[in-house]
């Protein structure tokens, strides 16, 4: 960063609040009457996918408990901009990023007037939004293609860094909160950006970031585990309801406007209460929207043409349709009469871009020849792009037959190869699931006999590292799927409180929020399933495994590297993309397998991260220190009869576990009627009971 003349924290504070001030008075959206409503006036706060049940020991909950979970009560992503130094929140085109960051700048200014309560889900939670952060200065950067975090910061505030290296800043109570929008302009450079912004903030005292950005771009990075990622939800029907009152006097049940999935867009949502449109698809809003504004038929195709060439980079005005999302819709309705050929290579030469583009238009065409054109020229070719365009064909070639199987082999090669990016192949892994999931996810892997090293130094609850003899089992190659799991909870009428463990899209997921006994439960019914089935002999036993029959499984015969070396299934030194582990960003639990980099030596999949798995091994009563420690021995630590207060051994991470507990060797626990959708688990198969 140049050095530029040095300002002062009060200049600074007056130019930047002076820019928040114009945010504020930029016009947001267009109302019934012919009046717009600022920034100001006319914002609605955003959610984000983060409850407060997940918040509330991340959703862990006991037999006690009620019997069901509570419906979500969400947060809001000023919330989260509140309660996280490093945020990343990411969205769909029209998702309201650019609105949220600007109106962050604004509340930042002490410039909001936006109601406090908010509508946290449509059954009628509402909760006030708090702010009260401090002495916050909002710094608001839109990120260019190829400029570096040094280059955004002295075209915006020249001087910045020598303030920030002065004693007046250092000495103050003042936080700087340095927004980047936009982030997915970046493209390849995105992370390298991320790791410059973080370097910015270690630099200088009381540096807070807040990154937006494309969801379909961003999902792809690998991010630094320092941000915390979230992704902004739809509006619901609540916050749209409660807005067209707010700011137009509109009762959208009365008029039936605006009500629809499709509606819960925030830039569709705009267009719809504009133009009168219920609201149930895009292409309906867009088109009643276009006829308004337009006027004719002839200036609508202009118009159409015009957004194509903006979006294909052909036209310099950025003010043309400066909403993202209105320029896709208005493309796919002009790529209506072109050859599927154009709009697949528009698809190829940007498919985060022109993905929007092609659903749409597929909608579009819906039932003619031209729908199945647009599919056949997706899966034509080879290579990644044909890979990438089987998961668009999936979305829109939904009946059996030929096509649908070609397109099925494309993602079951996707996850196979664990090629293409995590969230990639978990919509693959969804589509699988939906499909039929042609993968055996109930086999098994040999593990041999042997003596190996267990435990680690580097934490106090798993040292000291020692040599532990196992003798030969099998265990599973995956985590318990829900459809398998669901096929004992039909049979025997074992309730389990799982809200989408029947879900067509998560039956080839890990069953989760079961407790110990439903997972030994499960052992025994299958034990009998699988000896009437010739599958296993009258002498072996389905169980839970130990804990070191679960660390051999994971570990293999890696040997203790030293005090500061973590164990992996796949070796010493964390390697991305290997596990569903919170550096993943999921949030959530996967198709089973997505990550094959990971595996460990006897071809295991998801040993770390995805679920924590229960073990047969006891804990103790206290969370924080095992009353059974190392090294393992016979002292009735495999006791299956043990008083419910005595907690049972956990293994492996879950989803949101980072990469210090999503290894090989941290112990976690839990009480034997604890549930929560983080935790599993695997089966092992055996000759004895564990004693």
């Amino acid at each position: 960063m140049s050095a530029g003349p040095t300002m002062t924290l009060a200049e600074l504070r007056e130019r930047l609040f002076s820019k928040a001030e114009d945010h504020g008075r930029a016009a947001l959206l267009a109302l019934p009457d012919g009046s717009v409503a600022d920034l100001r006036s006319g914002y609605i706060p955003l959610l984000v996918n983060f409850s407060f049940e997940d918040k509330a020991a991340k959703g862990l909950r006991k037999l006690k408990d009620q019997a069901a979970p509570e419906p979500a009560v969400y947060f809001s992503a000023l919330e989260m901009a509140r309660d996280h130094a490093s945020l990343i929140l990411t969205g769909e085109t029209g998702s309201g990023k650019t609105s949220f960051a600007r109106h962050l700048a604004l509340a930042a200014a002490g410039g909001r007037t936006v109601p406090g309560e908010v509508p946290r889900n449509d059954l009628g939670a509402v909760h006030d939004e708090g702010w009260e952060m401090g002495d916050i200065l909002p710094l608001y950067l839109s990120v260019k293609a190829g400029a570096s975090l040094a280059e955004l910061v002295d075209d915006a505030l020249p001087g910045l860094e020598s303030l920030l290296a002065t004693s007046a800043w250092t000495n103050s109570e003042t936080s700087l909160l340095v927004i980047l929008d936009g982030v997915e302009t970046a493209g390849e450079h995105g992370p390298e950006l991320l790791n410059q912004a973080l370097a910015f903030q270690a630099r200088y005292p009381r540096i807070r970031l807040l990154v937006l950005g494309e969801h379909s771009v961003v999902k792809g990075w690998a991010l630094p585990s320092s941000f915390t990622r979230y992704d902004l939800l739809p509006l619901l029907k609540a916050q749209r309801r409660a807005a067209a009152d707010r700011l137009a006097g509109i009762d959208l049940d009365e008029r039936g406007i605006a009500l629809g999935e499709a509606a819960g867009n925030p830039a569709q949502f705009a267009m719809a209460l504009t133009s009168g449109d219920h609201g149930q698809t895009a292409e309906g809003i867009v088109d009643r929207w276009l006829a308004k504004v337009a006027g004719d038929a002839q200036t609508a195709t202009f118009l159409c043409g015009l957004a194509f060439d903006a979006l294909a980079g052909k036209l310099e005005d950025a003010e043309l349709f400066p909403v993202l999302r209105i320029r896709q819709l208005l493309a796919a309705r002009h790529l209506i009469s072109s050859p599927a050929e154009a709009a697949v290579a528009a698809f190829r030469s940007g498919p985060d871009l022109w993905a929007p583009v092609l659903r749409s238009l597929a909608r579009r065409l819906a039932g003619s020849d031209a729908a199945n054109a647009l599919v056949g020229a997706l899966v034509s070719g080879t290579g990644d792009e044909v890979l990438r365009g089987a998961l668009l064909a999936a979305e829109l070639q939904t009946e059996p037959g030929s096509l649908r199987n070609r397109i099925a082999a494309h993602i079951h090669a996707i996850i196979d190869r664990g090629v293409l990016s995590a969230p990639e192949r978990e919509k693959a892994g969804r589509i699988l699931s939906v499909w039929g999931d042609p993968r055996d996810l109930e086999a098994l892997a040999d593990v041999p006999a042997g003596r190996f090293t267990f435990g680690s130094n580097t934490h106090p609850n798993s040292a000291p590292p020692h040599m532990v003899e196992v003798q030969a089992f099998r265990i599973g190659l995956y985590p318990m799927t829900n459809a398998a799991y669901g096929v004992f909870v039909r049979e025997t009428d074992r309730p389990w409180r799982s809200p989408d463990g029947f879900a067509e899209d998560r039956r080839n997921a890990p069953a989760t929020d079961l407790t110990w006994h439903d997972a030994r439960a499960y052992c025994d019914w299958l034990t009998d399933r699988w000896r009437r089935e010739g599958r296993i002999s009258a002498e072996e036993i389905v169980r839970l495994p130990t804990e070191p029959e679960w660390e051999r499984a994971a570990r293999g015969d890696q040997p203790d590297f030293g005090d500061e070396t973590i164990v992996y299934p796949w070796g010493a030194a964390w390697m991305a993309d290997a596990a569903n582990s919170e550096e993943a960003g999921f949030n959530n639990t996967c198709t089973v397998g997505l990550f094959p980099k990971g595996r460990s030596a006897y071809g295991c999949y998801d040993m770390t991260g995805q679920v924590w798995e229960w073990g047969t091994t006891l804990w103790g009563e206290d969370m924080a220190a095992p009353s059974f420690q190392y090294p393992y021995r016979d002292d009735g630590r495999e006791a299956t009869d043990a008083p419910a207060a005595i907690r049972r051994v956990l293994r492996g991470g879950c989803f949101s576990s980072n990469r210090l507990k999503a290894c090989c060797t941290y112990r976690g626990s839990l009480e034997p009627d604890g549930f929560w959708r983080g935790n599993g688990f695997r089966i092992v198969v055996g000759k004895t009971q564990p004693v």
